[in-house]
């Protein structure tokens, strides 16, 4: 790399748009599967009424013997999908039923709201798809990565924190410029709080396209730890960066503290525009636009913060280049210790509303919580 962006200082931040699954930063300057037959129970040595359908897949248990007429045996319920049959007998494989190999509820949504590119983030190893079909393959580096559970149950690859991460070719749909618009979410658990391979002032970089620095910086998703030089503890930002790198723009979701834990996850959106900006933003015919994060469905306030959340607070004018898409790190100088699931780019803004469906679809609770200079849910 022949140049580095640095942080800006503590009373300026910039501010980029960012949505977290558990807890929200302060910012700163600077077919459907099929559903496990729902409730579909089996009767013990049940007999099956005549009629009484087996749905794709739907196993008949050992000595499961079919009834000439009448009901289904007492208790026998029919699952979602198709009917068990006999004792033992396996749950239906059609809609609704579990394992169907379709895309999750959760993923549904979210290709309903129609992104540029979508990982699950399932697989840890080899290649992870693109889900929407626009064939931006990720490839994994330093695998097979470990795994852990999305609050829905679905895997996500979980970073070692030092080598581990996924890479995706650049492609024109993953810059701001394209549109004017960009919005990126993903899900979050932090494996620790105390980053071990941090940079300097207590970050880490858990997504970016920005591998070299200049001159081909675009923007990232980054973390800090617990403790800080600059006192922001556990702080979650979207930045955006000129090609040079150097200082950012960014919003910043700043939790109180004690807010955020290890192993909790977390639902996070940073959006960017160059479209529009808060009428406090100054300078913005050089330098329109703004940035935006939610975490947990809720939204940071960047009416407590002046110029952060402003492209124009460090005179950014984004440009689309040439560098890869990385995710468990940016530039292989600082790591994410931690898993990271559902990774979703769009060129547009998503709203506050989508946000929160999005965030309830997974965890079955609506959003709950605010921002002022520090952000709780």
């Amino acid at each position: 790399m022949t140049s580095r962006r640095s942080n800006q200082g503590v009373a300026a931040w910039p501010a980029v748009a960012l949505v977290v699954l558990l807890g929200c930063p302060a910012s700163g300057g600077g077919g459907a599967p099929a559903d496990a037959g729902a409730g579909g129970a089996t009767a013990t040595g049940g007999a099956t009424a005549t009629g009484g359908a087996t749905a794709t897949g739907g196993a008949t248990a050992t000595g499961g013997v079919a009834g000439t007429s009448g009901p289904p045996p007492s208790g026998g319920v029919p699952g979602s999908g198709g009917v068990a049959t006999g004792s033992g007998g396996g749950p239906g494989n059609g809609p609704g039923g579990a394992g169907g190999g379709g895309p999750s509820a959760y993923d549904q949504v979210v290709l309903a709201a129609g992104p540029v590119a979508f990982w699950a983030m399932a697989n840890g190893a080899g290649t992870e798809p693109d889900l929407t079909g626009h064939g931006n393959t990720g490839t994994y580096r330093h695998g097979p990565t470990a795994k852990s559970a999305l609050p829905n149950g679905d895997a996500a690859a979980d970073f070692d924190g030092a080598s581990q991460y996924l890479t995706v070719p650049s492609t024109s749909a993953f810059s701001i410029t394209t549109t004017g618009l960009l919005t990126w979410e993903a899900w979050l658990q932090p494996d620790v709080l105390q980053f071990p391979n941090a940079s300097d002032d207590g970050y880490v970089d858990w997504m970016g396209k920005c591998q070299d620095y200049a001159p081909t910086c675009e923007w990232e998703a980054r973390m800090y730890s617990l403790n800080t030089p600059q006192g922001r503890p556990d702080r979650l930002s979207a930045y955006v960066f000129n090609p040079g790198a150097n200082l950012g723009s960014a919003a910043d979701w700043q939790p109180t503290s004690g807010l955020l834990e290890a192993g909790r996850w977390y639902h996070v959106v940073g959006a960017y525009t160059l479209k529009t900006a808060p009428a406090d933003c100054q300078n913005t015919t050089m330098y329109p636009g703004a940035i935006d994060i939610w975490v947990n469905g809720v939204k940071w306030d960047h009416a407590a913060h002046g110029q952060t959340g402003c492209m124009s607070q460090y005179q950014v004018a984004p440009v689309a280049g040439s560098s890869p898409l990385n995710i468990g790190t940016m530039a292989m100088d600082t790591w994410f210790a931690g898993a990271v699931g559902k990774v979703a780019l769009y060129d547009r803004l998503l709203t506050s509303d989508e946000i929160a469906t999005h965030y309830r679809t997974m965890t079955g609770h609506a959003p709950t919580g605010s921002c002022a200079d520090q952000c709780n849910f």
